[in-house]
């Protein structure tokens, strides 16, 4: 221990605070001693320490007290910028206890994958700790990790020789047991324990192996020539653990040096051999095409395991093997994602299409005996585009993802896993920041994907991703956009976050009071609670009417509070500075688009006579509700579209009220002057607003988005050509007759039968409805084309 007369001394020191470490251990005076002291002084000279640097030192450890310490009694209280210091401590502050919260809860999913109950983590004391010193926490959190470590490493032993005892019983096959292991590893314990128990294979990424780690001191051409020398096989027995783990094995590899030579043969042999190590021995796959650089020919069934299949239904790839001079394929960018390799084939820098199978790829596959063909997709998802396996938009990712929790959980674990971009941790993480918003996820996908391989990438950034300004900002966007550009939408939105955290109810007078208390001047009371319930366009709400909202508990919205008063004060002086210039219709306008796809039903006009009145927002609604339950039960005759109508004048009043609800959005329209076609007025209208609501759903939100609608004669008919520069049709090549089928829609529950009834009512009017092509069928407007066929009249 120091003396106290040398503590006292140093802690009236005014240059005390220019070292970083002395400041830090100065809080805790009963564990001094002279070489701390010594230390802390001497590092602080060596690197020329000052009272800035010291603060952003202390902040970057965590050293929270001491950094608010200085900021207290230091020269730095006394310069410019103090105020952006305290912002800085309170969302370190913040940024900390969250990291705090998501360790905690990674421990809690460790016992829980294990079948244990972790002890109570006395948060009270973590939290306490954090607000001071981090790495005071980080040690308390080190005893909870010591305990269940020793825990675990029982566990797995025990699962360990059970698994041996199954198979010195000859009750096993190999697949299953290094499943088994997989699951151990992976420390999915209780998930590994249930399958040994009963015999059965788990569900899940884990339960395929990984591939063998890589030695970078290994050279792939050094170990490839010991797989092609027997003699070498005998002597460099260093090599012994990557031995091909079976005939099928070791023939891809020796067919893969015959590529040095090139020519068909050689390739052909190649395809054989892969197919043959996929697929035990099925060799007979098709033969190679010649095409510029190489050959082109297909390798099947590489999705087999049906938990895959859903990434490429019909499981088929396209291989590419480049001659012995092909650097890159030629005149394959826009083909679907494939695979390609060659002895000189350069892998593309960036995520591409084109997926390069080298060399130390195949070795590593070639010591596998089970999980191949899901290995090859994790060697070639971690190159393709992330769209491969996410979809091009978040509608798609949302139909991919599946209809439950338990569906989107394994299918998400699957993306992460085949992409590289992460495994449970990740997933879980990933669940708990999106509260599973299809577009939120799309935009963190987007996110980690593109700082993969980084050293603050993956899990790491997922911890940080609140400090990067232009992502948040994305991440707000993104959760405002389905409000469109309803002030007061925005202002109940941003109340009600204001009013209570994300997860609990917050009344219409909780909301009212919130708004009150924050501006002068606000929105009439009934349009502030109309407002309310049409929160419930967003994903993440869990329940609105006009009498109570609750948002979904998640992390971003946990970041959003933190600035909602704040965003509801510009929100409101916003709404006050345009009000009476140009007043809001709340919703009428939209109201009036969504109800033209039952211009059909018999109580549509009933319905528009209420909307133009004074009808209490629950009638209206319940009215609505009403039309679509006789839109979806109503065939359609040919008495409903018996009629003459001039194309013209209906597609002007179409995109009218389309511009209306999708504000932003560019539209184009061109044609003759008249163009009368043999269709009802009202079917002629739900056709219109089908087409035309399908390119707006696309394009909601883009400051880019363009929609073309083009009239032009062709013979006895008409022709409405509808593009937009979306993303396009996800479904298949050659299967875009889905898009027709009824039950068929990424966009929620209630819909998939609108393109469906639009080509009945087309049919049966005489015409038709095509969809020309899915994407890129115009050089600008790259989305979908649909075209309207109507007889003349």
């Amino acid at each position: 221990m120091t003396d106290d007369f040398v503590i006292d001394l140093l802690s009236q020191w005014p240059g005390r605070f220019r070292f970083g470490r002395l400041t830090v251990a100065l809080r805790a005076p009963e564990r001094l001693d002279e070489d701390v002291l010594v230390d802390a002084v001497l590092r602080g000279i060596a690197e020329d320490e000052d009272e800035r640097s010291v603060f952003d030192s202390l902040l970057q450890e965590g050293e929270l007290e001491a950094a608010e310490y200085l900021l207290e009694h230091s020269p730095l209280s006394d310069q410019a910028g103090l105020s952006s210091r305290l912002q800085a401590l309170s969302d370190r502050r913040q940024e900390l206890h969250d990291d705090l919260r998501a360790r905690c809860e990674a421990l809690r999913k460790q016992a829980a994958d294990a079948g244990l109950d972790l002890p109570e983590l006395d948060m009270a004391e973590l939290e306490e700790a954090c607000a001071v010193s981090w790495a005071e926490t980080l040690r308390l959190l080190e005893f909870s990790h010591i305990a269940l470590g020793k825990e675990l490493k029982v566990i797995r032993e025990t699962l360990l020789s059970r698994l041996a005892e199954r198979g010195a019983q000859g009750a096993t096959d190999p697949a299953w047991t290094e499943s088994s292991r997989a699951l151990i590893d992976a420390g999915l314990l209780r998930a590994a324990g249930r399958q040994i128990d009963d015999g059965t294979c788990g569900t899940g990424p884990e339960r395929v192996p990984p591939l063998p780690a890589w030695n970078p001191e290994l050279s792939p051409g050094q170990l490839l020539e010991w797989h092609l020398d027997p003699v070498q096989r005998q002597r460099q027995l260093r090599y012994a653990d990557w031995a091909p783990a079976d005939d099928s094995a070791r023939e891809l590899l020796e067919t893969y040096a015959s590529l040095d030579d090139g020519g068909f043969v050689a390739a052909q042999r190649f395809t054989a051999a892969l197919n043959a190590y996929l697929h035990s021995g099925d060799p007979d796959r098709g033969s190679p095409e010649e095409i510029t650089g190489g050959y082109l020919t297909t390798v099947a069934g590489v999705f087999a395991d049906p938990e895959i299949a859903r990434f490429r239904p019909l499981g088929n790839l396209d291989l590419f093997i480049g001659g012995p001079e092909t650097r890159e394929p030629e005149g394959m960018d826009a083909m679907p994602p494939y695979v390609a390799l060659g002895p000189v084939l350069v892998t593309p820098a960036d995520r591409s299409p084109c997926a390069v199978l080298a060399l130390r790829d195949l070795l590593q596959l070639a010591t596998l005996r089970t999980g191949r063909s899901t290995a090859l997709v994790r060697l070639l998802g971690r190159q393709w585009p992330l769209a491969t396996f996410v979809g091009r938009t978040p509608d798609a990712l949302d139909e991919r993802l599946g209809p439950d929790e338990p569906s989107r959980w394994a299918t998400l674990r699957w993306i992460l896993d085949l992409t590289g971009l992460g495994g449970i941790v990740v997933a879980d993480a990933l669940a708990f920041v999106t509260g599973w918003d299809p577009a939120l996820l799309h935009l963190f996908l987007q996110a980690l994907a593109e700082r993969h391989g980084r050293a603050d990438g993956g899990e790491r950034w997922l911890s940080r991703w609140r400090r990067e300004r232009q992502f948040t900002a994305a991440v707000q966007d993104t959760v405002l956009r389905p409000l469109g550009s309803s002030r007061v939408a925005h202002i109940a939105f941003w109340a009600a976050l204001a009013a209570a955290p994300a997860g609990e109810e917050v009344t219409a007078d909780e909301l009212l009071v919130v708004v009150q208390l924050t501006a002068d001047l606000v929105p009439d009371a009934d349009v502030l609670t109309t407002a309310m319930a049409g929160l419930g366009r967003l994903r993440l709400t869990e329940q609105a009417s006009a009498e109570r909202v609750r948002l979904r508990r998640c992390e971003v919205f946990t970041f959003l509070r933190e600035q909602a008063e704040q965003r509801l004060e510009t929100v409101l002086r916003d709404w006050a500075a345009h009000s009476a210039a140009a007043p809001e219709d709340h919703g009428h306008a939209v109201r009036l688009w969504e109800a033209r796809r039952h211009g059909l039903s018999p109580d549509y006009d009933d319905y528009l006579t209420a909307l133009g009145g004074t009808t209490p927002e629950a009638d209206l609604d319940a009215r609505l509700a009403r039309l679509a339950q006789q839109t979806a039960e109503l065939s359609v005759d040919e008495q409903s579209v018996v009629g003459m109508t001039d194309l013209v004048p209906m597609l002007r009043e179409t995109i009218g009220l389309w511009q209306q609800a999708f504000p932003g959005v560019r539209v184009e329209t061109g044609g003759p002057g008249v163009a009368v076609a043999r269709i009802s007025a009202r079917a002629t209208q739900v056709l219109l607003y089908e087409l035309l609501a399908n390119a707006g759903e696309q394009l909601a939100g883009s400051e880019t988005g363009r929609v073309s609608v083009y009239v032009e004669p062709y013979g006895d008919e008409w022709l409405v050509d509808v593009r937009d520069n979306g993303a396009g049709i996800t479904y298949p090549q050659g299967r875009e007759d889905l898009v027709f089928r009824a039950g068929r829609s990424t966009k929620g529950e209630g819909r998939g039968n609108g393109l469906h009834r639009a080509r009945d009512i087309a049919e049966t009017a005489d015409g038709a409805l095509l969809l020309v092509s899915r994407s890129d069928g115009h050089p600008i407007l790259k989305g979908a084309h649909f075209r309207l066929i109507l007889a003349k009249g």
